[in-house]
């Protein structure tokens, strides 16, 4: 039987797993904030393309991506491909533990597809932003969890 959820429980749900999968990840503590990053940002994002037609992005700034870097690879000296090779792969186990939390909560299988790193902000074509969870991290840097569904 699948189960409903509503706009609040996966708001919660999603706040909760990205709150423990970036310091366990990462090492980096967010904490929920009210601020848009701004300045130098990247984006990474991945399309969940069976049981929720819907977009998930992180957006934040580009410290803070250099930070989970630092930390994923233990290396002061990086490139900008290990910031997107790292990006995607924090992305990835994000969104791994979304899937499965979504799918204890609704029995809704959910699959999705590699995670895409983009310099700057980005916004899927289509979908519009049904809930933002913005963060403030450990170290003052902003981020925003978006949940993109498609505009009708």
């Amino acid at each position: 039987m699948n189960t409903v959820m509503t706009q609040e429980e996966l708001r919660e749900s999603f706040d909760r797993i990205m709150r423990e999968v970036t310091q366990w990840a990462a090492g980096i503590c967010l904490y929920r904030g009210d601020s848009a990053p701004a300045g130098d940002l990247c984006t990474v994002y991945a399309v969940f393309e069976r049981g929720f037609q819907t977009r998930v992005s992180f957006c934040a700034e580009a410290s803070l991506f250099m930070r989970l870097t630092r930390y994923m690879l233990q290396a002061e000296e990086l490139t900008f491909q290990d910031v997107e090779d790292s990006s995607k792969e924090y992305f990835n186990i994000l969104c791994g533990y979304i899937a499965a939390q979504m799918f204890q909560m609704t029995k809704v299988p959910l699959r999705f597809g590699i995670p895409v790193f983009y310099p700057g902000r980005y916004v899927p074509e289509g979908y519009g932003e049904d809930f933002v969870i913005c963060y403030t991290s450990d170290r003052n840097e902003n981020a925003q969890l978006i949940y993109h569904t498609p505009q009708m």
